[in-house]
């Protein structure tokens, strides 16, 4: 019991990393390579059951590299190794850093995609989660997605999901919800 009360008191005080205007994003730059560490600290404490698991992507083999060599000539298409793979790699952030004469210059209009993998995990097949163990696997994944959600994009679940699905999430999921004081 004593055990039960710990959880209960570490999912109560989660605090999610929440911006409090548009404003307060725009000027606040993120360590996009602690988004891992903070997904894993999130399924730490607020998945109960451990299916929410960080995923590591790797690229595997040859990539076919399109290009045109002029603006006047067709598209050709290249297989390139893991060495030139990393060549062109290093070309590109050469060139990044020199065009910001090593992050001197802001690149204002320049967007970033950061991809960011994850796993949620069952304990037993579909059918078994169904029928022997008589668990609604898609509370599960909506469980798992509000987490992904949250740090992904570090607002509060309330702010991720429609005000249609609100209560139905909040009687499901309450130590998603009452974090922060925002369990309205």
């Amino acid at each position: 019991q004593q055990q039960q009360q710990q959880q209960q008191h570490a999912r109560e005080s989660v605090q999610f990393p929440i911006a409090e205007s548009a404003e307060a994003i725009e000027t606040t730059q993120r360590d996009y390579t602690q988004v891992p560490q903070a997904l894993d600290n999130y399924a730490e404490r607020l998945d109960d059951d451990a299916a929410l698991r960080p995923t590591i992507i790797q690229s595997d083999g040859d990539w076919n590299k399109r290009f045109q060599k002029s603006l006047l000539k067709g598209m050709a298409t290249k297989t390139i190794n893991k060495d030139e793979q990393k060549d062109a790699k290093d070309a590109a952030f050469d060139l990044l850093d020199a065009l910001t004469k090593s992050g001197g210059l802001p690149l204002d209009h320049a967007s970033l995609h950061v991809v960011v993998g994850a796993t949620h995990n069952f304990d037993h097949s579909l059918i078994e989660t169904l029928v022997q163990d008589n668990i609604n696997p898609i509370g599960k994944l909506e469980r798992s997605m509000l987490i992904m959600g949250l740090t992904v994009h570090q607002q509060h679940p309330a702010e991720l999901v429609p005000p249609s699905q609100q209560s139905r999430l909040k009687a499901e999921l309450p130590q998603l919800f009452v974090s922060m004081g925002r369990d309205s």
